[in-house]
């Protein structure tokens, strides 16, 4: 814990690496972490599984990578630390408009959290 999931438009590896490498580092800074911990999944949204602005598909104008961060709860300034790496991360990786990035954030209490069966908090 924490886990980050990106849904992009199917990006090529060499993309997601880059990507992968930044955020966790740009998170590990943020929330004084280390790399061991963070976990990055990468789901695809093709044209045809998207619509924004009730366009759909390539009729959409803008197509949006959304990141979700599943962590457990910290102070708002480390949450917007963490935001603007994430999104500067994106940027450099997929070479978008930093507008085209959102990140959520959504906490999870230590409790309701488990690794190999055992309660993490």
């Amino acid at each position: 814990m924490p886990f980050i999931e990106v849904i992009d438009r199917d990006a090529a590896k060499e993309i997601r690496e880059v990507a992968t490498r930044d955020m966790t580092d740009g998170l590990c800074q943020a929330f004084g972490i280390k790399p061991e911990i963070v976990t990055c999944y990468y789901f695809s949204a093709p044209h045809y599984s998207y619509g924004h602005a009730g366009k759909y598909g390539e009729c959409a104008e803008n197509f949006r990578i959304f990141i979700k961060v599943h962590a457990f709860p910290r102070p708002p300034e480390a949450k917007a630390e963490a935001a603007r790496a994430l999104t500067d991360a994106a940027v450099a990786a997929y070479g978008t408009d930093p507008k085209q990035v959102i990140v959520y954030f959504f906490d999870r209490d230590p409790a309701d959290a488990f690794h190999g069966g055992m309660a993490s908090g």
